[in-house]
């Protein structure tokens, strides 16, 4: 009875691990990264603070309307005493005095001319919208290549465990080989040691490799800004290791132009018309500025005031104002041109800053290409030394079986195939993320 209920608990605790792992896509993984990331929010919020700020330009266009109303009680005390008319005197008595006073007003005013800037601070906030937006784009694309990174890391390394078990399944097979061998009196128990040792270098080998894939699997849930300690499964067929030379090759050929990459690049790419937005908002800017620096501002007004002693005669007294005032600064101190100059500076800056980021692309491209096509030569020379190195296992195991190899022998081959297949691992995912670098960098990366 003991038994059976501790069974049950293995099971349980082994089931509830599996339910604890969750599978996950590459567009599942960066769907999290998105989600989670407080950049975005900020981007977010700061769009709708700009939308307000919109709705604020809008409503400078628009008269505003103040009314007011109040009222106050005035007390008046004076001495009585004598004032002399013509040099007679008059006796004026004691005065005490109270009256109430009631009033109610009407205010309005709009600006009528401003050369413009406030039709051009709508502009303004139009167009910075538009930048917020082409940041955000912008932060995800970075956000996708950086979890594509992660999770082709994850997938690589996970595939390297799968090589390091099988050349430790290979290296146990072959002690208990030369353990037979030793039991029927072929072979020395001093090969057993040295087979142990080969299958403990294995082991360690493939502890190193584990190591690495649950710090790749840390890496990647860090990029997904998820809980690092969460349990998660890849599948390792949906970004595969086994490619064929002439299917690498058609994939490389869609990228052997370097100049129409370059010309997709500056269409797609966020960050440059991030960067072309930018230089848009400046020029506004600039043109407020010389406007608020050169033009005068023609504003209208108007005001309506009653007023009485009695809340009853409020409209006793009525005085209707109406006018327009012209503004035109003369001396500001140099508030409004130093303003202009900042605004022109900070726009030759942008557009040094698009040049720069034009030169940045072309050559991040050529490095993608030539990573690329280098991914491909070293898939291609490994395709032929792996081949190479199979003959040279498969003949080390004959010479060994026949006694004319050495135990070393066979150890060394063995181990250059398993190294071989690892490096082929590598090099194709370093094509397959040179690739993903490539879309990255002309804009067209997607999922």
């Amino acid at each position: 009875m003991k038994k059976i209920f501790l069974i049950l608990i293995i099971i349980g605790g082994i089931t509830n691990y599996c339910f604890s792992q969750e599978n996950i896509t590459l567009k599942r993984a960066i769907q999290i990264a998105i989600e989670n990331n407080k950049d975005l929010v900020t981007i977010k919020n700061n769009i709708a603070i700009q939308n307000l700020n919109l709705k604020l330009s809008k409503g400078s266009l628009i008269p505003n309307l103040t009314f007011s109303t109040g009222w106050n009680k005035t007390n008046s005390i004076s001495k009585g005493g004598v004032i002399y008319q013509n040099g007679f005197p008059i006796p004026v008595p004691d005065q005490n005095t109270t009256r109430d006073n009631w009033g109610m007003s009407l205010n309005s005013q709009v600006i009528l001319f401003d050369g413009f800037a406030n039709y051009e601070n709508i502009e303004l906030n139009n167009q910075s919208i538009q930048l917020l937006n082409f940041q955000s784009d912008n932060l995800k694309m970075d956000i996708m290549v950086n979890v594509t990174q992660k999770y082709f890391d994850l997938i690589k390394k996970s595939y390297i465990v799968g090589a390091y078990e099988d050349n430790l399944a290979n290296s146990r097979a072959q002690l208990n080989s030369i353990q037979e061998y030793v039991n029927v009196g072929k072979r020395t128990v001093s090969e057993i040691y040295k087979q142990d040792v080969q299958v403990a270098q294995d082991e360690l080998n493939l502890e190193r490799a584990l190591n690495d894939l649950k710090k790749a699997k840390v890496d990647l849930l860090f990029s997904m800004n998820s809980d690092v300690d969460a349990e998660i499964q890849v599948d390792l067929n949906e970004i595969p290791s086994s490619y064929t030379l002439a299917e690498l090759n058609n994939r490389m050929l869609k990228y052997g132009n370097v100049a129409a990459l370059s010309s997709e690049a500056i269409s797609n790419r966020y960050d440059y018309k991030t960067n072309l937005q930018d230089i848009k908002v400046n020029e506004i800017r600039l043109s407020i500025s010389n406007k608020n620096l050169y033009w005068p501002s023609l504003s209208a007004f108007g005001n309506y005031n009653i007023s009485g002693n009695q809340i009853n005669d409020i409209t006793n007294n009525r005085v209707f104002t109406f006018g327009l005032s012209l503004n035109y600064p003369i001396l500001q101190g140099f508030s409004y041109d130093v303003s202009q100059q900042i605004a022109e500076v900070n726009l030759k800056q942008k557009r040094q800053d698009l040049e720069k980021l034009e030169l940045q692309i072309r050559s991040d491209i050529k490095k993608a290409v030539l990573d690329l096509q280098t991914a491909y030569k070293q898939t291609e020379i490994l395709d032929r030394n792996i081949a190479s190195a199979e003959q040279d296992v498969k003949l080390s195991e004959e010479n060994y079986r026949i006694g004319y190899g050495t135990l070393l022998d066979l150890q060394t081959a063995m181990t250059k195939l398993n190294g071989l297949k690892i490096d082929k691992i590598n090099s194709i995912y370093s094509f397959l993320l040179a690739e993903k670098q490539i879309d990255y960098l002309t804009g067209t990366l997607k999922y």
